[in-house]
């Protein structure tokens, strides 16, 4: 027996040889593997190519052979030119039973519009309701009013191609390349993959058209009158032309485009590899044959078009195709196992003994270590272990550090005691139970409790407890983890706190503010008590946004948000829904049965006190629309649209003001949407026009100028009133574009009236809060003024209370900017709003204009009466002009003349006329004037 040290001695030699043997053997065996896979990947790669080539043949024959049938059908039309539709279904349906991957094959000819009812009344012969229809995203529907159309005349088959009959090809003319090109060469072109009028069910098609041109008197390069034309389905026609040559794909997994690229777009055909029978041989691991047979690509000409043919070889490697390279392989592998296990055996007898004796020594060692490393882990935990004991009240028998540290109970106050300990006086908890059935059971326990430390101070413990088993499988004692989670628990509560309130103004967000209608619901139809639901949006926020900007705006949300809470009861819901959109919940008064409009009344009047912010004095409004539980609805999300269509009728009665839901306002909303969607459109299809009232003055009995008054004349809706229209216009911005357009189209049309010799009139145009607010509106006004001639004194621009005081300090720069071009500004619907004495003696104006609802009836109402005189002499003593509105009788103009206002407007001068009424009525007063001085 040989001693250990010289066994010892002897293993690395022996290691060693028996290595070099494996490496030997393995590397001529590689080489001679090496050798033989790559003669066998040339054949596989020349037999790919053979079949790929083959599967092209046959598509280009198929291909070949649909084309022959367009040029049939095309001689057909040389030869017969006024051929039948009877002799074109004769002639067509035995090439399509030859054919069957023919989708279908047309004759289509050129018809001006005067011929499209007689071409639609033999239509409609055939096919009833057929009429010339043209393609839209896909869906077919009557063609528009065109000088010329490409018409679909003759289809077969007809069946499935109903919805082809009749359509117009000229439209949208995605493939008008292709046809070019057939047209000037005479061949047929086949153009790009597009959408088909025909569909497979309810699914589009996509399909290719192949077209070959009719020419006047049958020469090519003629005048085309006509086309026959295929309709080919790329994906079906390949399968098909595939299938009739019969099985040959083998293994190939093969695309084809309709493009000379690889475009997914593009992608026609798609076909996988087809699936290898279960006797189809042994497959061999795809890393043991790298060098794999490459794809293929190959052109295929359609019609002049360039498709891409993708061929790829299956992935699937069988043992049958490489028996020479893995009979040598295995061969070799075998031959150097059995001489390396030959040399390794040689010393496995003398380490046998060696072996066993090291990993005995080995295991007790690492047996001790592990022990050791338990008791460190244990003891360097942060989070408390405790053991128990497995006997009534569960003594504890061991914690570590951290339970020390966690519960501030030493080791020596711990030990024998029972862990109840830590749970005080809170013992009404579901863990306590889940974890005493888990002591009860001997099974495993978790819960998450309440619990106390030494000071009495809370955490909240999450204890993991598991059973430990003697060697018998006896339960002797029990293990717990604990993991002090407060700092977890308080996260959770942040992030619930987050999710129910916004993160701006810390109100309710609209998730709290849903589950709190809920929740209100059922206790107000419990009562019997009315539930106001109030929808709050503020008026002309995006312009007081876009001035202060979005830090600006933040700050005055923050303000908004705080003024609601000041102005509503601790039992009132106040909630943002986003934006500048909040929400109220009202609940009666204490012994009322329903809440009260002062209630409301007084938060609009909380937001309507003027605020400064950044030095900037500023004045809100807000629309708001009230929804009632329950006689609106019962349910939280019907209130809430409810309340939103009342907040949007509030708006469009000009805001400030409240709204209670009624059922007309489904209506309103769905008119809204209409006059929404019309409006977008309405300038490019020149729907607007303007007419103009005169201004008159009364001392002279003569014109001086004119407002140039804005009418939308739609095709369906009629004239719209500008009050259906121009608040809604404000709202989505579109007023920039119409403004912009009233303006150049007043001025341009003063600047011609003064060519004719009226230099002394001017123009008033109305300017809304949203183009005031547009940083470029001075240049904006420079411009029209330069482009149009006009002189700026002749140009008046009217600006509403509401809108210069939305924003005084920047109203104030416009108004100083447009009065260094020279343009005369006034103050329309004068004494409507807010603005003040002070206000209003810094403000660079030239005409306050006393607007109609105090002229109405001043002759009438004393306090009506009271106002206007005010007003004049207020303008009186600023150097003011001043204009009334709205004048409509005798008395209202003898009184206002009493009273030293000389210009006038309204229905007693005349009533807003066109372009043409309005010379008519200039026309008038010159001869009148002429005939007075006469």
């Amino acid at each position: 027996m040989d001693h250990p040290i010289n066994a010892a001695s002897q293993q690395p030699f022996r290691t060693r040889t028996a290595v070099l043997a494996l490496l030997c053997g393995f590397g001529l065996t590689g080489a001679l593997f090496a050798g033989v896979s790559r003669l066998e990947a040339q054949r596989a790669q020349l037999a790919f190519e053979q079949r790929v080539q083959a599967r092209a043949f046959v598509l280009r024959e198929g291909i070949g052979s649909a084309l022959a049938s367009l040029h049939a059908v095309n001689q057909l039309f040389v030869a017969r030119p006024g051929a039948s539709r009877e002799e074109f279904h004769r002639f067509v349906t035995p090439l399509l039973v030859r054919r069957p991957y023919v989708l279908g094959i047309s004759y289509l000819r050129y018809i001006g519009h005067g011929e499209r009812p007689a071409f639609e009344a033999a239509l409609q012969a055939v096919q009833p309701g057929a009429t010339v229809r043209e393609l839209h995203a896909g869906a077919a529907q009557p063609a528009a009013v065109r000088p010329r159309y490409r018409v679909i005349d003759y289809i077969e088959p007809l069946a499935g191609n109903e919805a082809a009959l009749g359509l117009d090809t000229l439209f949208p003319g995605h493939d008008e390349s292709a046809r070019q090109r057939a047209y000037a060469s005479g061949a047929p072109a086949a153009g790009p993959l597009v959408q088909l009028v025909q569909r497979d069910g309810a699914r589009k098609r996509l399909g290719v058209v192949v077209a070959m041109p009719l020419y006047a008197g049958a020469a090519p390069g003629g005048t085309v009158i006509g086309e026959t034309a295929l309709t080919l389905p790329p994906g079906a026609m390949i399968e098909k032309i595939f299938a009739s040559a019969g099985p040959g794909a083998g293994v190939l997994d093969m695309q084809v485009y309709a493009s000379a690229e690889p475009d997914p777009a593009a992608l026609v055909y798609d076909a996988a590899p087809a699936p290898a029978p279960s006797h189809g041989g042994l497959a061999v691991p795809a890393w043991l044959y790298p060098a794999r047979t490459a794809p293929l690509q190959l052109a295929l000409d359609v019609a002049g078009s360039r498709w891409l043919m993708v061929a790829t070889p299956g992935a699937r490697i069988l043992a049958s195709e490489h028996l020479a390279s893995l009979s040598t392989l295995g061969l070799g592998v075998l031959i150097t196992l059995i001489g390396s296990a030959f040399i390794d055996s040689l010393k496995r007898r003398k380490l046998l003994i060696q072996q066993r004796v090291a990993t005995r020594t080995a295991e007790l060692k690492a047996a001790n270590q592990a022990l050791l490393l338990r008791q460190r882990a244990i003891e360097s935990s942060t989070n408390a272990v405790m053991i128990t004991a497995a006997e009534p009240h569960n003594p504890i028998v061991y914690v570590n550090p951290a339970y020390e540290r966690i519960t501030g109970y030493r080791a020596d106050e711990a030990l024998g005691t029972s862990p109840s300990v830590l749970f005080g006086e809170d013992l009404d908890q579901p863990g306590i139970d889940e974890l005493r059935a888990a002591i009860r059971e001997q099974r495993d326990g978790h819960a998450v409790l309440r619990c106390y430390r030494k000071d009495g101070t809370q955490y909240w413990n999450d204890v993991v407890m598991s059973p430990v088993r003697d060697e018998h499988g006896a339960v002797v004692n029990f293990i717990s983890i604990q993991h002090d989670i407060s700092a977890i628990k308080a996260y959770e509560s942040e992030l619930a706190h987050k999710s129910t309130h916004d993160a701006l103004t810390g109100l309710p967000n609209r998730v709290l503010l849903q589950d709190r209608l809920a929740q209100t619901i059922q206790h107000s139809g419990r009562k019997g008590h009315e539930l106001w639901l109030v929808s709050i949006d503020l008026d002309r926020f995006k312009f007081t946004n876009s001035r202060l900007g979005h830090k600006g705006g933040d700050r005055l949300l923050q303000i908004v948000a705080a003024r609601l809470q000041a102005a509503v009861r601790p039992v009132d819901t106040v909630a943002r829904l986003g934006g500048d959109e909040f929400a109220l919940l009202l609940l009666p008064e204490r012994s009322g049965l329903a809440p009260r409009a002062e209630q409301l009344q007084r938060v609009l009047d909380s937001l309507a006190a003027p605020l400064v912010l950044d030095g900037t004095e500023l004045f809100l409004t807000a629309s708001a629309g009230i929804a009632v539980f329950p006689t609106d609805s019962k349910e939280p999300a019907v209130l809430a649209e409810r309340a939103d269509m009342a907040m949007f009728r509030a708006k469009e009665m000009g805001g400030n003001q409240y709204q209670f839901y009624t059922a007309a306002m489904n209506e309103r909303l769905g008119e809204r949407l209409r006059i929404d969607s019309a409006l977008r459109t309405a300038l490019e299809r020149r729907e607007f026009e303007l007419h103009y009232q005169p201004q008159v003055d009364c001392s002279t009995g003569r014109i001086m100028g004119m407002e140039a008054l804005i009418r939308w004349r739609h095709p369906e809706m009629g004239m719209v009133a500008p009050n259906r229209f121009i608040p809604l216009a404000e709202e989505t911005g579109q007023i920039l574009a119409v403004g912009h357009w009233v303006l150049r189209t007043a001025c341009r049309q003063l600047r011609d009236w003064q060519r004719d010799g009226r230099r002394g009139l001017r123009i008033a145009v109305n300017v809304s809060a949203r183009q005031l607010a547009e940083p470029d509106f001075v240049q904006g006004v420079a411009d029209v003024l330069a482009d149009t001639g006009l002189a700026p004194h002749c140009l008046e621009l009217e600006l509403t209370e509401s809108a210069v005081m939305n924003d005084v300090a920047h109203a104030m720069a416009v108004m100083h900017a447009l009065k260094k071009l020279g343009v005369k500004l006034a103050i329309d619907d004068f004494g409507t709003g807010y603005s003040s004495l002070a206000h209003l003696k810094r403000f660079e104006i030239d005409v306050l204009k006393i607007d109609q609802t105090f002229v109405r009836d001043l002759t009438v109402d004393p306090d009506d009466a009271a106002i206007v005189t005010t007003i004049i002499a207020l303008a009186g003593n600023l150097g003011l002009e001043v204009i009334s509105e709205g004048v409509e009788t005798q008395e209202q103009l003898d009184f206002l003349r009493r009273h030293g206002c000389r210009h006038m407007q309204g229905y007693f001068f005349g009533r807003p006329l066109p372009a043409e009424g309005f010379l008519a009525l200039l026309q008038q007063d010159e001869a009148a004037a002429s005939a007075s001085q006469s």
